[in-house]
């Protein structure tokens, strides 16, 4: 009985929300094409699956390998919403609790890292492996990373969470995510196609998937050489840690801010490094 009072209730509520994203329109419903009702209901999908997710892998496989499962399997669905999350439990956990955070906002980058990856390796394009370097280089840093926090946290320091889902503050999180990928909809409405690279960076502030998968296909069509190409999936990667830098410093604890700081830092310079192998080999 206590089982399906604490997991058959939120299990019943993720896919229901799946399932009203699913059969929700998916084109925008504003005249500027800025608003989705489908990404919107994905959005608190998203952060619900992340929730409920989170506390069984914890409970299930413990403390530091649920954190990581969860960070990069809430990273392959949505590596914003599960920084958004992440943060936000930062401000409410406090110091004691940030090593889980930090695991779970690595893993989440490092999910989003292998799914540029898995976009490259499915091109058509059949010079395109020389282009792995460029999420090779950050993902291999984040796994360091990670390997290093794991041996320093212990696990009685990763906190166990309930399986209910709180749904004020799962709106509030959608709310502030959706908002500010109406913005930059809204910019990229302004600068049209005048800029690949300016276009890029705004389109992959919050999500890489679509400007990489995009870029991908332009290259294909002759639109620009291998190595712009190279260039736009280094500008996507380093939009996506520079605004989910921005997210952790507007949502999280001082604590979870300076680490993650850190570590971004740390992984920004190894992109730069891996591009630079990339346009001198390619």
């Amino acid at each position: 009985m206590d089982f399906l009072k604490e997991w058959v209730k939120p299990l019943v509520i993720i896919s229901a929300t799946f399932l009203i994203a699913w059969l929700l329109p998916e084109g925008p419903i504003d005249p500027w094409g800025i608003v989705s009702l489908r990404k919107a209901a994905y959005m608190v999908f998203a952060l619900c699956f992340i929730q409920v997710f989170g506390s069984a892998m914890i409970r299930l496989i413990g403390g530091r390998k649920g954190s990581i499962l969860t960070g990069f399997f809430g990273g392959l669905v949505s590596s914003t919403a599960t920084t958004v999350s992440v943060a936000r439990e930062s401000s409410e956990d406090g110091d004691e609790f940030v090593g889980k955070e930090l695991l779970m906002f690595l893993s989440a980058t490092a999910g989003m890292l292998v799914e540029g990856i898995a976009f490259v390796l499915l091109s058509s394009d059949g010079n395109h492996y020389w282009l792995l370097f460029i999420f090779i280089g950050p993902l291999v840093t984040t796994a360091g990373i990670i390997i290093l926090l794991v041996k320093k946290i212990p696990h009685r320091a990763i906190k166990i969470e309930d399986a209910e889902i709180k749904f004020l503050p799962i709106l509030g999180l959608a709310a502030l995510i959706i908002g500010v990928l109406a913005f930059s909809k809204f910019l990229q409405s302004i600068f049209g196609q005048s800029g690949l690279l300016l276009l890029t960076f705004l389109v992959s502030l919050f999500e890489i998937h679509g400007s990489v998968i995009a870029n991908l296909q332009l290259r294909e069509s002759g639109v620009f050489d291998y190595k712009f190409l190279g260039g736009l999936l280094a500008t996507s990667v380093a939009a996506s840690y520079i605004s989910k830098l921005f997210l952790v410093n507007t949502i999280g604890s001082s604590a979870f801010k300076k680490r993650v700081t850190k570590y971004v830092m740390l992984i920004l310079l190894s992109l730069l490094l891996s591009w630079m192998l990339f346009y001198l080999l390619a």
